[in-house]
């Protein structure tokens, strides 16, 4: 593999950082004519992705567009996960061999790699503080994380990562394949990783022919702009906008009235949108904002997914979590596993693990 830096053409065949302008160094596509396979998830874009040692898609990414109050809005909360990060764990999952993998928590992006690791058996350890939320502590210990406090000081994986990069930049792509020409993309800064990954995507398919010109990118802050790669991304074209903490509060509510479910800094991309004149903006997802909003309702729709489980799932056979969610069609994948451990201690469904290799695998099998 090669790695380089989009802003000034530095090579290396490590990832890390251009010793030349800080940016980090990028996964090089390989020329070829582009191509949309019929593969799941990201692997649609296969040609324009680093080959995978085994591929994995939990069906992350080709997410919806919106038109909300007359702003075209990309939304990514309904990914596996309920956000974007689930694209760039289907590639690096897709790459990782077997092995140890040490994060230090960051909220959605670890909760999606710890997903997609742990399906390929990957021995994931999590480092958390004392005030990390509980809810957070059992979504790993479902997944078989080892969770530790303070104890990783070397992560394995950063938001900065190549390969999660990688997934990211699908975002470009199906905007292109979905709308066609694009003026200007709104998307969410905070360390810069995601609009990065935008601008590779967008100059991939330019390089390719596939668009005459790329899209004006504008990233989006809340207060000052604390992104590390500032500078090198308004070397690459890219403008910034600081858009007011309660404007992006009110465009939480507005957006979750839609079911649309977002962080203030993501809803932010929303509210630049507004004043931008045929702007797209890219709206991350956020299952913590999406269980606040839904408090009221959420033991009937609970109750509801349970029901769906029990009338469309086989019953009498051992199934995976997934294979009931791709099978049901409804909720999150993280839903489905809370329903089914509900099924479970209703005694209507049992639970069994089976050793595959080196990896635990759950299934359950519902009463007949």
């Amino acid at each position: 593999m090669e790695f380089t830096c989009i802003l000034c053409g530095y090579r290396s065949h490590e990832p890390g950082v251009c010793p030349r302008c800080g940016l980090p160094l990028l996964y090089r596509v390989s020329f070829s004519k582009f191509h949309i396979s019929n593969l799941p998830g990201v692997w649609r874009y296969l040609n324009e992705l680093p080959k995978p040692n085994k591929l994995v898609s939990l069906g992350e990414g080709f997410t919806k567009i919106r038109r909300i109050n007359g702003i075209i809005i990309k939304y990514e909360g309904n990914n596996p996960t309920g956000t974007y990060y689930d694209r760039g764990s289907a590639v690096l999952a897709s790459l990782t061999n077997d092995g140890d993998v040490k994060l230090v928590f960051e909220e959605d992006l670890t909760r999606s790699l710890a997903l997609y690791l742990s399906m390929v058996g990957i021995n994931v350890t999590v480092s958390v503080n004392s005030n990390v939320d509980p809810r957070d502590l059992l979504i790993l210990a479902k997944l078989s994380t080892r969770v530790c406090v303070n104890c990783v000081r070397d992560p394995s994986v950063d938001y900065f990562n190549p390969f999660l990069i990688e997934g990211f930049k699908t975002i470009s792509y199906e905007l292109i394949e979905q709308l066609g020409d694009l003026r200007t993309v709104t998307v969410p800064v905070e360390r810069g990783a995601l609009i990065l990954a935008l601008v590779k995507g967008f100059m991939e398919l330019e390089d390719k022919g596939i668009i005459s010109n790329a899209p004006r990118v504008m990233g989006v802050h809340v207060g000052s702009l604390k992104s590390p790669i500032g500078d090198q991304l308004r070397e690459l074209g890219v403008s910034f906008m600081s858009v007011r903490p309660e404007d992006t509060i009110t465009a939480v509510v507005e957006l979750a009235k839609h079911s649309v479910f977002a962080r203030p800094i993501s809803a932010s991309a929303y509210v630049a949108a507004k004043d931008i004149n045929e702007a797209v903006a890219v709206v991350s997802g956020s299952p913590k904002v999406r269980a606040s909003f839904n408090m009221r309702t959420r033991s009937n729709r609970a109750q509801s997914l349970q029901d769906a489980i029990l009338a469309r799932a086989p019953k009498g056979v051992p199934l995976t979590a997934y294979s009931v969610w791709k099978t049901v069609g409804e909720g999150s994948l993280l839903g489905v596993y809370k329903a089914l451990d509900s099924l479970a201690s209703r005694g209507l469904a049992t639970v069994m693990v089976k050793v595959i290799g080196r990896r635990k695998v759950k299934y359950y099998v519902l009463g007949k």
